[in-house]
């Protein structure tokens, strides 16, 4: 049995130079489709922990799976804070698929969180590359945050103007806009992105709060209290500081 089994591995050595590799089966593959439809649904209704386990069966089943090899990468970066497996699983889904620009974009993602910008926006720029990535605005935006981060003001809020001309309700576009605007002394502009970020959102706690603290420091002290109501009446379950702060910020006016 050993000579057989050894046997049968050198020939896998000589035909993969890669040891005795499994090829999944039709059922495996099948199965890992289904489990990573399980893990979306899961991850949708907010059961973080259920859609890591599905993500974790789709991978027993299929290795290479690149969907959901991105798909555990958003969970554990974004969920889990652990952006070192994350970074894993995203090159291991651009190995299988080099064309996968949504998983180019989730990798950019954690160097932008880790501030190493000339990695992310090295990424970004290959994804804008793609004619066919459906979603561009969302490289364009975060590439416009990474300029922003390391100095490029002027790219940064061109890039970002970019991402809300391709997609016009994109709110986090408007968000760090009205940021940058704040943060360069351009009040009234910030004023006014933070107004579309409202708009575009308006069921965002926080949208309403960067409206109001805005207006407030221009001095339109009625509209700024009605923002902070708003964003203290549109806080969610997990939002309480953030409603908490609204209330303080009312408060004080």
């Amino acid at each position: 049995m050993l000579r057989l089994v050894s046997a049968t591995c050198s020939l896998a050595l000589v035909l993969a130079l890669s040891g005795c590799v499994h090829t999944p089966t039709e059922k495996e593959r099948r199965s890992a489709e289904i489990h990573y439809d399980l893990a979306l649904q899961a991850q949708q209704q907010g059961h973080v922990q259920d859609a890591l386990r599905e993500l974790q069966v789709s991978l027993e089943n299929d290795p290479d799976y690149p969907e959901a090899h991105n798909a555990m990468g958003i969970l554990l970066h974004l969920v889990f804070s652990r952006p070192a497996e994350a970074v894993k699983h995203y090159e291991h889904a651009l190995k299988v698929r080099p064309g996968f620009s949504e998983a180019r974009t989730n990798l950019a993602n954690v160097h932008l969180d880790q501030s190493r910008y000339d990695e992310a926006i090295k990424l970004y720029e290959q994804v804008l590359n793609d004619m066919l990535y459906l979603t561009p605005y969302i490289a364009q935006a975060n590439m416009g945050w990474a300029l922003y981060k390391k100095g490029d003001t002027t790219r940064g809020v061109s890039s970002l103007k970019a991402s809300v001309t391709t997609n016009p309700g994109f709110c986090l576009g408007y968000r760090n806009l009205g940021i940058i605007y704040d943060e360069t002394g351009k009040l009234d502009e910030s004023c006014r992105q933070f107004s579309r970020f409202r708009e575009t959102c308006p069921e965002a706690a926080e949208a309403h709060m960067r409206e109001g603290v805005c207006l407030a420091k221009l001095g339109q002290a009625d509209a700024a209290k009605q923002a902070f109501q708003f964003c203290e009446a549109k806080a969610k379950a997990g939002e309480q500081e953030m409603k908490d702060d609204c209330r303080r910020l009312l408060e004080k006016l």
